[in-house]
């Protein structure tokens, strides 16, 4: 039997899941506004936030990254085919 996740990865999950809430947001908003003048802060916006989501992810212990990289993985992956990623930010 695994032992329950710690207090910091029930937050670092919490702090994942309202992040990627965010990031569902910003993305349906930017669906709707491909061409006008908010998307590129949108998009920058976005990534800033996946960024931090990983980040957030990797401070978890084994057992709960992998719950939160698979609660994760669908919107991530077609957000990476639609939309890309900027290096270097």
């Amino acid at each position: 039997m695994t032992p329950p996740p710690s207090p910091a990865d029930r937050m670092s999950a919490r702090i994942v899941d309202n992040r990627l809430r965010l990031v569902r947001e910003h993305l349906e908003a930017m669906q709707r506004d491909v061409h006008g003048l908010e998307y590129d802060p949108w998009k920058s916006e976005v990534d800033h936030l996946w960024k931090k989501v990983f980040e957030q992810i990797s401070l978890m212990s084994e057992e709960p990254q992998r719950a939160a990289l698979e609660t994760v993985r669908e919107t991530w992956t077609s957000y990476i085919a639609h939309y890309g990623i900027r290096g270097g930010e």
